[in-house]
């Protein structure tokens, strides 16, 4: 297959290189230092086991690749306007396209109405353009558990372990996106197929909920939010109002277990993206995770006393750093 990455970040750069050992023919859209590595010296994904260096075609002009079987989408939400603007000459008759992003899918309401309700998921896709340009018979979720960091241009350095969900936004195209889980077949990575994406969507979103606001409010790691009994219970309480919602809108089985998290605290010194991002001078996903659900809760009817205190101190940290759009 034709597949192309469309954000060469860390994510991004674990999938280049999986669908690259897989035999498909991959490209890459990147910008600035980055790109320039790239095409200079190749993408070097290292991990714990070693290093390997991908030489592929890369560029910041969509239109220099062509149209293409498969898009990977690994851009932050904040980036999806610019991408629902730019992906039109990736895109051929048949070609599907993935979203592997922190938060929300800006598909979520698609095929799907909790309760026989509508969504309103204007915040994520405001001027429609995702809508437009992409749509949602070709849009697909891609859930990542794997992580890692870029420290230098070119070179990702990724974690040994990972998993992906893949599924499509349409219940009526489940099989389409069972096919390209196959198709794939990736090996040194766990693919699996997601009957309906918005399951392992919230199972991640639990530890994106408790982690993210925590950590850029504080400047702490996981280890050092959840290390603390107080601001622990901060974490605590944003996830559990997540899962209210996710239970409201009928994923019933989503984990959220506060007394086994205040027992076992998470002991991982990692930083994440959100802060990370605030730390670089970085747009952050804060409409695609905090926003959105404040939103989705109001119009379930659903109380987020937490959220409601914690979101509008990350929205004024994130804008006096200039890393929020609005």
């Amino acid at each position: 297959m034709k597949i192309c990455i469309f954000g060469a970040g860390v994510i991004g750069g674990i999938l280049a290189a999986a669908c690259s050992r897989a035999g498909h023919e991959v490209s890459l859209v990147a910008r600035g230092p980055h790109l320039e590595a790239i095409r200079a010296n190749g993408l070097t994904v290292a991990t714990p086991a070693g290093r390997e260096t991908f030489k592929l075609m890369a560029s910041d002009d969509p239109a220099d690749l062509g149209p293409q079987d498969f898009v990977i989408v690994c851009t932050k939400t904040p980036a999806l306007p610019q991408v629902a603007a730019t992906i039109g000459p990736l895109l051929g008759p048949d070609t599907q396209v993935a979203f592997s992003v922190n938060g929300i899918f800006w598909f979520y309401g698609d095929g799907f109405q909790p309760a026989g309700k509508p969504l309103d998921m204007s915040r994520l896709d405001p001027d429609g353009a995702l809508h437009r340009a992409i749509g949602a018979d070709r849009a697909m979720g891609l859930v990542a558990w794997a992580g890692g960091e870029i420290r230098e241009p070119g070179v990702v350095n990724a974690r040994a372990d990972g998993k992906f969900a893949l599924g499509h936004a349409l219940p009526e195209k489940v099989g389409v996106a069972e096919k390209l889980v196959h198709d794939l077949a990736i090996k040194e990575w766990e693919v699996v197929f997601a009957p309906d994406v918005r399951v392992p969507m919230w199972t991640k979103f639990m530890t994106i909920a408790g982690n993210f606001a925590t950590s850029a409010l504080t400047g702490g790691t996981i280890a050092q939010v959840q290390g603390d009994p107080q601001t622990l219970e901060v974490s605590i309480g944003l996830q559990g109002e997540a899962n209210t919602l996710a239970r409201a809108h009928g994923f019933a089985d989503i984990p959220f277990n506060p007394d086994a998290m205040r027992k076992n605290p998470n002991t991982i010194p990692h930083k994440p993206s959100m802060l990370q991002d605030l730390e670089r001078g970085r747009f952050m996903e804060i409409d695609s995770a905090y926003l959105i659900t404040q939103d989705l809760a109001r119009q379930a009817g659903i109380a987020t006393p937490v959220h409601d205190i914690v979101t509008p101190l990350l929205v004024l940290r994130a804008k006096l750093a200039g890393c929020h759009q609005a």
